[in-house]
């Protein structure tokens, strides 16, 4: 492999060997290795799992310009006929098979009678005995010359080609010439038409031949004359390219190119691939990949103007440190290729597919592998696991009811491993506990409603008083104090925060619950932040017995030793050794207490701390530029990050805790929290800011995909009850026959403050029913038993006592035949006509509701229908038929009841 290749090409018969050629021609035999096994010279290693090994070398062709490999079936691939184009005009035909050739083809030689280089030599492969070759121009000569190797005839001077057999020297004919003082840039047979070759010829024309007839059938005028080459899949389409210009042709249309395609530099080599549809590949000089265009979707037909390509271009790198000299597709093997560079080095490439992936509606990865088969991962499989999909999250959480837990709303954070969002419940929770009690004012006595650390600093100016608060527990040294920052806003703050330590019960009980939760180096550090050192050593030493920790005692005895002296060795010691502590709330503990420079910027970097003990801790000790300074990068970087501890900063009541809730879903995908959270505290906004109903539409419409009816249904209740808006207006009412307009006393409409219906008395069993459409006065149908006109005072009422009602209560809708007037509804077998009245929400009784059969449209009271089916099963009504009880679900309940026999 000393030489430089020019050119690489897979055997069309044997599936484990290819050629190349420079200076000689080399067959190789591709071998499988193993990835860790050495592969040492002779042989070649190809890829990780393929190495070639060197067959025969020919070293008698000097001058080499291009071969075409015989595309015949031979029983030995050694036999297989290559034809060498050379510099010096000849056309050689040779093996690499030792074995004399019976039919005395090895060996021959097709001489120019004008020495001029060959540029080109191509094989039919439907005719493997056609060979056709190109050469340079000469005045008087033809360049494009078909020969068939197998048949020689008499002798002709005045042939382009003097075919002398080696062995005999006898004179052959070729069997066809064309292009007279012309030149042939690259030429190809047809590979699905009988003798036929398409020639690109003097920089300006490509030219099909059809040897049947020993005419040119078609010319188009296109610079594009080199590297022709035509499609294994399509019988119309061939390719050109003419510098960093490749054309795709229609032969049906070949006027104009069916499509241009730009490279980026200019090509050297093109091949379609023959096992891939519609997939071209291109190389370019210099260049380290060979680019392909998938050309499968794009129009084809007649090239017009109308049509909108559609053509992927992408490139495979099989080595990029090295320029790309040659490369050839694998005549079998599915999308592999290989390639040669100019420094001789080979390598073996699969092309992957570009692979469509699609998510199917219960968690389901589906995605294309090779030409006829589909891959599947579900959840079910152990390797679904690894994705780490959302979609799998959501489902999971959803089961569990996440986020339909009303009454406790930090129990839905454990139904979650991500502390984020076990954080965010809880703060949830806290902040609906202020917002319900109201007993929590922000500055100037505005009653809060889920701002945010960052809201409450940045409504006014920020004005600080400074407080020097003593160390408690430092018996028998000097009296300590550390210097404090507080203002209303800060107190407010530090209550968001739960630090609103004003009381010291306050502290201890919040202590006590840190302990119980197992937090015993927060509880600690928290102590020491509000100079309780003391109390910080007990914590630390309960910690090392509960929590089996013996370097928590170490921790209280180098605590226990504090001092306030700036140079002391004590605090040299802890300076030292502090960045050693694996625990961030120790780190930051002793970084407060060796802090020289009240900048505190040790303990406002532990960024493992948790984000209320942070915030708390700058609302305490840093002053009003620098804590304004310090929330404003917190409260950028959190939102950046998508990271939902910053809706502490920014709480919910403004548009900046919507844009981090977005940014949260963008970068996760878990639109199941945002929109649990719109449904909780946000249903106030949902008509100002699309995002929050596009959040809770789609969640429902997820629920829906995967099937969870049940937690669909608990969400939509959830939000219902949730609202701060009015009611959704009634979509199921009972309507006048005659005038369309609605006979209940309730119809929810704008701008109607009162009952509109007032006059007809709802609200007491004293006042007249409604026997009449309010609108039009027409009355209402009869009940088909009593025959009385039907009217009701049902719905949402008064707390009135109805159940001796019978007479005129209770009424039914019949059709709108019924003679005396008639109802229309939507509604089911029976339906209530609610009042709206808010004093006393109690549902009419049954008797005075409107009852009908949805089939036949006969109805009457309701206590009368139940009586009459008691002991029948047809309607009422003379001559109807209808089984009017045995079609509702109720009647295929098992009861006491019978049928009267006929």
């Amino acid at each position: 492999m000393s030489s430089v290749r020019v050119d690489i090409q897979w055997s069309p018969v044997a599936v484990d060997q290819f050629l190349t050629w420079g200076t000689d021609l080399q067959l190789y035999q591709v071998q499988d290795v193993t990835p860790t096994e050495v592969v040492q010279l002779p042989r070649l290693r190809l890829g990780p799992k393929t190495a070639a090994s060197l067959l025969a070398t020919n070293t008698d062709l000097q001058y080499i310009k291009c071969v075409a490999w015989c595309p015949g079936h031979e029983s030995d691939p050694a036999n297989q006929l290559l034809a060498v184009g050379q510099a010096n005009g000849k056309v050689a035909l040779t093996t690499f098979s030792k074995i004399p050739d019976p039919r005395g083809i090895k060996g021959r030689e097709y001489v120019p009678k004008h020495s001029r280089p060959v540029s080109c030599v191509g094989w039919s492969s439907q005719e493997p005995q056609l060979l056709a070759a190109g050469l340079e121009k000469v005045r008087t000569d033809h360049s494009v010359v078909v020969c068939d190797v197998n048949r020689p005839t008499h002798p002709q001077p005045y042939s382009t080609f003097d075919q002398r057999n080696s062995a005999s020297g006898d004179l052959l004919k070729p069997l066809a010439e064309y292009g007279l003082a012309e030149t042939t840039h690259s030429l190809a047979f047809s590979l699905h038409t009988h003798r036929t070759l398409i020639a690109g010829m003097n920089n300006k024309h490509i030219k099909v031949f059809d040897l049947r007839e020993s005419k040119n059938c078609a010319t188009t005028n296109t610079k594009a004359v080199y590297g022709i080459c035509s499609d294994i899949h399509n019988e119309h389409r061939l390719a050109s390219f003419f510098e960093n210009q490749v054309s795709i042709w229609d032969l049906r249309s070949i006027e104009r190119p069916l499509l241009n395609l730009e490279a980026n530099k200019p090509v050297t080599k093109l091949s379609w691939c023959p096992s891939r549809v519609g997939l071209l590949g291109c190389a370019c000089r210099d260049s380290c990949g060979v680019r392909l265009y998938d050309v499968l979707h794009c129009a084809g037909g007649t090239g017009g103007d109308d049509q909108d390509p559609a053509v992927i271009t992408r490139a495979i790198y099989p080595d990029p440190p090295t320029f790309v000299s040659a490369f050839s597709w694998h005549p079998q093997h599915q999308n592999r290729i290989i390639t040669a560079s100019y420094t001789g080095k080979l390598v073996d490439y699969c092309v992957h597919e570009r692979i469509t992936v699609n998510w199917s509606a219960r968690g389901a990865l589906v995605w294309t592998h090779g030409r006829k088969t589909l891959h599947q991962l579900d959840p079910s499989q152990p390797a679904y696991s690894h994705l780490s999909d959302i979609l799998s999250a959501i489902t999971t959480r959803a089961r569990s009811r996440y986020g339909l837990r009303v009454d406790n709303l930090a129990a839905n954070g454990e139904v979650t491993d991500d502390l984020s969002l076990r954080n965010l419940w809880m703060w949830l929770d806290n902040a609906r506990s202020l917002v319900a009690t109201g007993n929590f004012k922000l500055p100037g006595g505005v009653p809060y409603k889920y701002q945010g650390v960052w809201s409450l600093m940045t409504n006014g100016n920020l004005s600080s008083d400074i407080i020097n608060r003593p160390w408690i527990g430092q018996d028998g040294q000097k009296h300590l104090y550390a210097k404090v920052f507080r203002s209303e806003e800060r107190s407010c703050a530090l209550e968001l925060c739960s630090w609103g330590f004003e009381d010291e019960g306050v502290l201890t009980s919040f202590l006590t619950q840190l302990e119980a939760a197992g937090n015993h180096t927060r509880a600690a550090a928290v102590a020491v932040f509000n100079q309780r050192i003391r109390l910080a050593i007990h914590i630390l030493q309960r910690g090392a017995v509960a929590k089996k920790i013996p370097a928590l005692n170490s921790t209280a005895m180098a605590l226990a030793g504090y001092t306030e002296e700036r140079k002391g060795l004590w605090r040299d010691t802890c300076t030292s050794l502090r960045s050693q502590l694996t625990d961030p709330y120790l780190r930051a503990m002793f970084a407060f207490l060796t802090d020289d420079a009240d900048s505190y910027e040790p303990v406002l970097g532990e960024t493992e701390m948790a984000i209320q003990d942070r915030v708390a801790f700058a609302c305490t000790y840093l002053s009003d530029p620098r804590l304004t300074e310090y929330l404003d990068r917190l409260n950028t970087r959190l939102t950046e990050e998508g990271n939902l501890d910053g809706i502490l900063l920014t709480g919910l009541s403004s548009t900046e805790g919507v844009d981090l809730l977005q940014r949260y879903v963008d970068l996760s995908g878990d639109v199941q929290t945002a929109a649990l959270v719109t449904i909780h505290t946000l249903q106030h906004a949902l008509n100002r800011d699309s995002r929050l109903t596009h959040w809770l539409q789609s969640y429902r419409h997820l629920l829906d995909s995967l099937g969870l009816w049940n937690e669909r249904a608990q969400l939509d209740v959830i939000a219902n009850d949730n609202k701060h808006a009015e009611r959704p207006p009634q979509h199921i009412y009972i309507a006048c026959n005659f005038c369309k307009k609605g006979i209940t006393p309730y119809i929810q409409a704008a701008g109607r403050p009162r009952n509109p219906y007032a006059r007809f008395g709802t609200g007491s069993a004293n006042k007249s029913k409604m026997q009449a459409c309010p609108n039009c006065r027409k009355p209402l149908p009869r009940c088909s038993l009593c025959l009385v006109h039907m009217g009701t005072p049902s719905g949402w009422g008064g707390c009135m006592g109805t159940k001796n009602s019978s007479s005129g209560g209770g009424g039914g809708g019949t059709c709108a035949e019924d003679g005396g007037g008639g109802v229309e509804s939507g509604a089911g077998t029976s339906t209530p006509t609610p009042n709206p009245t808010p004093a006393c929400r109690k549902l009419s009784d049954f008797t005075t509701w409107f009852t009908w059969c949805q089939t036949c449209r006969h109805g009457g009271h309701a206590h009368h229908l139940m009586e009459w089916f008691k002991e029948h099963s047809e309607c009422p009504v003379t001559n109807c038929v209808c089984k009017c009880m045995s079609l509702d679900t109720v009647g295929k309940v098992g009861s006491s009841s019978h049928v009267a026999p006929k």
